[in-house]
């Protein structure tokens, strides 16, 4: 799909990524560029038209029946196995503080190209207009499974405090539920030089004191430098699934996701692929 038609899913009045070195296109990328830096993140509303994202969370609820649970339990590291590997730690600290997680995703090699949101992720719209903002190239995750993923939270569904392994993450919601389901995080908790474990356990104990919240609206693009800042989305309420999409972008270019995360996440028919292309 050429990017003239990309641009009729997203509201351009509000968000003119069509035009970045214009007047209003420069002052949308400082704006962005001072909410990552001031708060790390960044979220925009109504970014994708209410229609379009209708559609797209009626395509993604097609594909309900595809998507795997994953763990139910899982520490804030969760995909980092090594770290605090072979050290001798107290049951309850952060590396062993086990959260509930409850939610199923679909993995990027079962959303068929033809959707609207595979259309959106794989133009260089979002590339172009992500690498504007971060002020360097941005490339597209090449991981089969880890690329563009869907993620559904029925009543109840929640996840836990945790850390990404990617600087960036980019996420896009295409359903919101009734009740519940607010993304909360903690900025900058951690930082290269410190894992910062004793402010990461007051979190884990329940200190909201630093704990920002965002109850995002369908339609919301939100940027977010989920490896320094911990973060989890609380329990979903009623009926309607929370519907949201992780669309993999990176400032490395051919990333490759690792493969035991990818099959604790996305099921043992992983592993059974990649053993018949051995």
């Amino acid at each position: 799909m050429e990017n003239t038609a990309i641009y009729n899913f997203i509201d351009l009045d509000r968000y003119p990524i069509n035009d970045l070195a214009g007047v209003a296109g420069q002052r949308l990328v400082e704006e962005s560029r001072t909410a990552l830096d001031r708060d790390g993140s960044c979220a925009m509303p109504g970014f994708v038209d209410q229609s379009t994202v209708a559609e797209m969370a009626a395509e993604a609820s097609a594909l309900q029946h595809l998507a795997y649970p994953g763990p139910t339990e899982v520490t804030p590291y969760f995909f980092n196995y090594d770290l605090g590997k072979g050290t001798d730690l107290a049951d309850d600290h952060p590396l062993k503080c086990k959260g509930k997680r409850k939610l199923s995703q679909v993995a990027a090699d079962l959303i068929p190209n033809h959707l609207m949101l595979s259309k959106l992720y794989y133009s260089p719209v979002l590339t172009d207009f992500l690498a504007t903002i971060l002020d360097q190239p941005v490339y597209r995750n090449q991981d089969r499974y880890q690329s563009l993923n869907i993620s559904m939270m029925n009543a109840g569904g929640c996840q836990q405090w945790h850390f990404d392994s990617g600087p960036m993450v980019t996420t896009l919601l295409l359903q919101a539920p009734e009740a519940g389901g607010v993304f909360e995080y903690v900025p900058d908790l951690r930082s290269d030089e410190s894992e910062n474990f004793e402010q990461v356990q007051q979190v884990l104990d329940g200190d909201s004191n630093r704990v920002k919240r965002l109850k995002l609206e369908a339609g919301t693009l939100s940027l977010f430098r989920g490896h320094y800042s911990m973060h989890r989305v609380t329990e979903v309420e009623g009926s309607r699934t929370r519907i949201q999409a992780i669309l993999g972008f990176s400032t490395t270019p051919d990333l490759q996701g690792n493969l035991e995360s990818s099959i604790l996440h996305y099921g043992p028919r992983v592993a059974r692929i990649e053993d018949r292309e051995e």
